[in-house]
């Protein structure tokens, strides 16, 4: 029987992922949480097999909330479930140490198929993912260069401002200062050559905005 956690926010995204993970015989959600914290909580207490993560937890964002799990549990198999664009954010979450992607638009045999291939020690790239990196991707590649130029903190604050969040909103999230967002903020506008915060706002909308 394999074993999951499901983190996410969203009861709703939660509980759907439940109903078609737990219709398969040899498939079981052990773990529900909302939560960051809760998410830790249970962990310490209940063992699983595969951790499912969306990357905006309540109290933690971002690839952040990966790295902390994979740095009290490095031998968990974490599969990341978003709604973010494959294209942006996969790269980024490979590299810290997902096992891996899927678009929160993807159909539940696909899903399904990324558990088996995730907890027989595989990695699992989607069919979407794949052809992107054969083909080209549906974003142009001078953009996911610049992307690539920011560290881990600045894609964060980048991401949040795609979500649409004002500065006070990213510190909160993130813990930080206004005055530390804005010097963030400063920073991406240098290394995307980017002249005011509203083509600030229109580039982090257009290459990391929430898929339709």
């Amino acid at each position: 029987m394999i074993q999951i956690a499901i983190a996410d926010d969203h009861e709703i995204v939660r509980n759907g992922l439940t109903m078609v993970i737990n219709a398969k015989k040899n498939m079981k959600v052990c773990i529900q949480a909302s939560s960051y914290a809760e998410l830790i909580a249970q962990l310490k207490v209940i063992p699983i097999d595969i951790l499912i993560l969306d990357l905006n937890l309540g109290d933690l964002n971002g690839l952040t909330s990966l790295e902390n799990v994979l740095n009290l549990y490095p031998s968990l198999p974490i599969l990341v479930l978003s709604a973010y664009p494959e294209e942006a954010y996969a790269l980024r979450a490979f590299k810290s140490g997902a096992f891996g992607y899927l678009n929160k638009a993807v159909v539940s045999a696909e899903l399904i198929n990324a558990i088996h291939t995730i907890t027989k020690g595989k990695k699992y790239i989607s069919t979407s993912f794949s052809n992107s990196l054969e083909y080209g991707t549906s974003l142009e590649k001078e953009e996911i260069e610049l992307t690539n130029l920011l560290s881990k903190r600045e894609f964060e604050v980048l991401s949040l401002i795609a979500s649409g969040n004002t500065s006070q909103e990213i510190a909160t999230r993130l813990k930080l200062s206004p005055k530390t967002v804005s010097t963030y903020r400063t920073r991406i506008m240098e290394k995307l050559m980017l002249d005011n915060a509203s083509q600030l706002s229109r580039f982090a909308y257009e290459t990391l905005g929430v898929s339709s």
